[in-house]
């Protein structure tokens, strides 16, 4: 009984072994090469057959059909790859994928690969160390430690399947139908995502003859379903055609598999009759590698309609960050213009938004105006954990799409009142554009002072707050129509523009505590000309007039 544990323990440690090795093989082979991969394999897909090689090659090199898999995903995601130059990497990648088996099967079950992965762990072990902290002999060096560890662990896999051969008795379960081992091949490798471990295993029970060859057959058959997985994970999230290609991935393994398990007791004879003599690790190497090229000649010709067909998934409305513009064709001027007016206006909300946010105040309860302005200032002081860039990113987005629809209507309408119109709307826009960019010009300043511990930065950083409240909370009212509200915002700038004094005052004192480091004084004075800026942008967003001309609407 005790022995037995010790097997298994052994069986498990094995494989282990083999999986750590795998991975960390794959890892320094990216390293290595990842880039001038990804590099190769975005030249290199201008045609099918050129695709098709790519993945082949790129699989045989790398060791890992998941890395180009994942790899072709990315490259599809970032839009550097189209659909059918995908779908041809993947064709060559599971033809790829045969390499390592090849490897494993002539190097593995051949020789005694105990010493040989001792020497491989020991010479890559030492050389890694004497390489020093980086450079790519290191990583060809810690290549050698992961190749080592494979074969450790496919040795320690060996022995434990020796040991169960000649301890249970096997027949009741070689008589078991071929198709529950490839249910057990495709949960394996879905589990472990390796295709390469999971055949491995069967490799090794085969060479123990603990199954037939039929069962090996069915389970590298539904290994090759369980590879699909890695797609279909990578793809959660991206862009329409991403799923797409995860999509494809599956209909053709699990087509080529379902094929080649309904026809698989006439399929393995020739391998049974003419190959007999030929050891069964060596035959079921070469019956994975005869169904995927063989399912690879089939789908190759119908890449183009395979591509075709998937793109009739994961359709979705295109999503706008406009909210007016995109829904009024430019033909009707009137229409046209009242659409930028609105979508200025949006873009003022939303530059409203991103200012209250930047100095952690919830948009709602600060416009809501249940609160006055000390009030929101003491309550809400709790950083926000925002993706800032994103918010920006966004505004950016919707200037973006305004300047573009601006110069499209004033060339489409020569009507000299729509016209200065346009100018007019064009100045907004570009007065909103500064104001949003002075407060993303502020963001890591105001993260800084509001960690800040001295006294001295945090009333820098108060006043700095109260500033930005305040000339958002006018702003919003006086675009709504509220005429007080514009004169409220016109005295908060020129207070602001008078407060040099103050402020100045205020970064004296920070000079002055050598607890303060002094860049954070050279902060604190070039914020001041933000908010500045800020405030004056938003004034002028209100108040620019017709005939204001160019020059001064940009300064």
């Amino acid at each position: 009984m005790h022995s037995m544990f010790v097997v298994w323990i052994e069986a498990f440690s094995g494989l282990g072994l083999f999986l750590f090795g795998m991975l960390y093989l794959e890892v320094q082979i990216r390293i290595s090469a990842g880039r001038a991969f990804k590099r190769i394999v975005q030249n290199a897909t201008a045609t099918k057959f050129k695709s098709l090689l790519t993945g082949l090659g790129a699989t045989a090199l790398l060791q890992s059909s998941s890395v180009v898999t994942l790899m072709t995903l990315s490259l599809v995601g970032a839009q550097m790859m189209n659909l059918s130059s995908a779908i041809g990497v993947i064709f060559g990648s599971n033809i790829g994928s045969t390499v390592t088996t090849w490897i494993i099967a002539l190097v593995g079950f051949k020789m005694d690969i105990k010493v040989l992965s001792y020497l491989m762990i020991a010479m890559g072990g030492l050389g890694s160390v004497l390489a020093g902290e980086s450079g790519r002999w290191k990583n060809y060096f810690n290549m050698m430690v992961g190749f080592g560890l494979i074969f450790l662990g496919l040795e320690g896999m060996k022995g434990s399947f020796e040991v169960f051969s000649k301890t249970f008795d096997l027949s009741p379960y070689l008589s078991i139908s071929p198709y529950w081992f490839a249910i057990i091949g495709m949960v394996i490798t879905a589990v472990i995502q390796a295709s390469s471990a999971s055949i491995a295993i069967i490799q090794s029970a085969l060479f123990t003859q603990m199954v037939s060859f039929e069962a090996a057959a069915a389970f590298v058959v539904g290994a090759n379903i369980g590879t699909t997985v890695t797609a279909v994970l990578g793809s959660i999230g991206g862009i329409p055609d991403k799923k797409r290609t995860a999509v494809a991935h599956l209909i053709f393994n699990l087509s080529t598999a379902l094929v080649v398990l309904f026809s698989l007791q006439w399929l393995i004879i020739p391998f049974e009759t003419y190959l007999s003599a030929v050891d069964d690790v060596i035959k079921i190497t070469l019956f994975h590698t005869f169904f995927n090229v063989i399912g690879v000649l089939l789908w190759y010709p119908f890449i183009e309609t395979l591509a075709d067909w998937v793109k009739g998934f994961f359709k979705k409305e295109v999503k706008h960050v406009t909210h007016f513009i995109h829904n009024v064709p430019l033909d009707v001027p009137d229409l046209a213009l009242e659409a930028l007016q609105k979508e200025i206006m949006h873009l003022a909300d939303k530059i409203e938004e991103f200012a209250l946010l930047s100095v952690n105040i919830p948009p709602p309860k600060a416009l809501e105006k249940q609160y006055g302005v000390d009030k929101l200032l003491e309550q809400y002081n709790q950083n926000f954990d925002l993706s800032y860039e994103k918010l920006y990113e966004k505004i950016r987005l919707i200037e973006g799409e305004i300047y573009r629809y601006n110069s499209m209507l004033s060339a489409k309408d020569n009507h000299e009142a729509h016209q200065l119109q346009l100018q007019h709307l064009s100045r907004q826009s570009i007065y909103l554009a500064t104001a949003a960019k002075s407060i993303k010009d502020m963001l890591t300043d105001i993260n800084s002072f509001y960690e800040a511990t001295s006294n001295e930065e945090q009333t820098f950083y108060k006043n700095l707050r109260y500033q930005i409240l305040k000339t958002v909370l006018a702003f919003h009212d006086a675009k709504e129509g509220n005429h007080e509200a514009v004169e409220e915002l016109e005295s908060m700038y020129k207070k602001i523009a008078e407060s040099y004094k103050n402020s100045m005052k205020l970064i004296e004192d920070m000079a002055k505590n050598t607890q303060i480091k002094p860049e954070i004084t050279a902060m604190a004075i070039n914020d001041m000309h933000l908010v500045k800026s800020f405030s004056k942008s938003l004034r002028n967003t209100l108040t620019v007039t017709d005939t204001e001309p160019e020059a001064e609407a940009t300064a």
